[in-house]
């Protein structure tokens, strides 16, 4: 990882949101893990995969809650359970993420 692909990644709003936390890089990763593999991740499970850096977990809900309310992450219902929401990072902020990982 080269500093001038990171900075272009803190220029995305969104992304610069998930970064402002210790544990905002591994998110990031998560997230679009799980979306690639369009596994069911919710907010418990998105957790659960965190290692390093980990808060707890009202903490992180607050994050997540914080996230959805500035567009960067979407909640969708799950195809496998009505009663979970999945968690997807935005259009806006994959897009910043891809190009982050590329190259």
């Amino acid at each position: 990882m080269d500093v001038i692909r990171y900075q272009k990644l803190l220029s995305n709003d969104g992304a610069r949101a998930f970064l402002a936390k210790s544990y905002g890089l591994e998110l990031l990763f998560i997230l679009y893990e799980c979306e690639r593999n369009l596994d069911d991740n919710g907010i418990e499970d998105s957790y659960d995969l965190l290692i390093y850096l980990k808060p707890r977990r009202a903490a992180f809900s607050s994050h997540i809650n914080v996230l959805e309310a500035n567009g960067h992450i979407i909640k969708a219902v799950s195809e496998k359970k009505a009663s979970k929401s999945v968690l997807r990072i935005s259009a806006n902020v994959r897009k910043a993420f891809n190009e982050f990982t590329s190259s």
